[in-house]
């Protein structure tokens, strides 16, 4: 099995200290074939001074730093556009909740499926399992997540886990527009990748893979009020793509 290269893209704001620095250096150091693209979303800390320190350490580490605020969708989407050789491209929360140790098994996904679109990471509380957050974020999860299955047709269980990765070649036609929304564009990468498949069931262009860990950090920029939101961005989305 050929080992896919990957650059992985991690939108950071306001990160200055809980950026992990080390655990970023040692995986990317470990993995010849991995590139890691920081993108600064404008933060209002030292996060620059920081992601630029941690780009000087190690030749697959570059920054992207934007000139003013765009929000994770926008941060994102900056740096899955810049230009990569790599077979696979993906983003990852800078927080770590998901473990970096979870990239290589989402590539594997990838590997062993080449069929498939996307490879992404879910939170299912099983046996064997590590996944920590609170009830009232597991409870306002799920009740997105069952609205936008409804009012959009998803068979999606999870897709506000910050941990996917996506072929180049579908990623740069999926990611060249703007999104509606600054936080929920996971679900518009859904529609989207079911627009550019028409022939095919979304459940044959992404793999949902059910992470073995993870950790809600205390310091999320995504916030209950951004819940509270939810449903006007989710029918502003229906708009867009019914």
């Amino acid at each position: 099995m050929r080992d896919l290269s990957l650059t992985l893209v991690v939108p950071c704001y306001n990160e200055e200290t809980h950026l992990d620095t080390s655990a970023f250096l040692a995986w990317v150091s470990a993995r010849p074939s991995r590139h890691l693209r920081f993108v600064d979303d404008a933060s209002r800390d030292q996060t620059a001074a920081v992601l630029d320190h941690l780009r000087d350490q190690h030749s697959r580490i570059s920054v992207l730093h934007l000139s003013r605020n765009h929000g994770k969708a926008g941060a994102v989407r900056a740096g899955i556009l810049q230009d990569s050789a790599s077979d696979l491209v993906g983003f990852w929360d800078a927080d770590l909740a998901t473990p970096l140790k979870e990239v290589d098994r989402l590539i594997e996904v990838l590997a062993n499926n080449p069929d498939l679109q996307c490879a992404a990471g879910i939170r299912v509380m099983r046996l064997g399992a590590s996944i920590e957050r609170s009830f009232t974020r597991r409870v306002c999860s799920r009740l997105f997540v069952t609205v936008a299955n409804v009012l959009l047709g998803l068979p999606a269980y999870d897709t506000q886990c910050g941990a996917k990765l996506f072929r180049r070649n579908v990623a740069q036609p999926l990611f060249a527009d703007d999104f509606v929304s600054p936080w929920f564009f996971d679900v518009e990468l859904y529609l989207r990748l079911r627009k550019l498949s028409p022939d095919l069931e979304l459940t044959q262009c992404v793999c949902e893979y059910a992470v073995t860990e993870w950790k809600a950090m205390g310091h999320s920029s995504l916030r209950l009020r951004d819940f509270v939101k939810a449903p006007l961005e989710l029918y502003q989305i229906y708009r867009r793509y019914r």
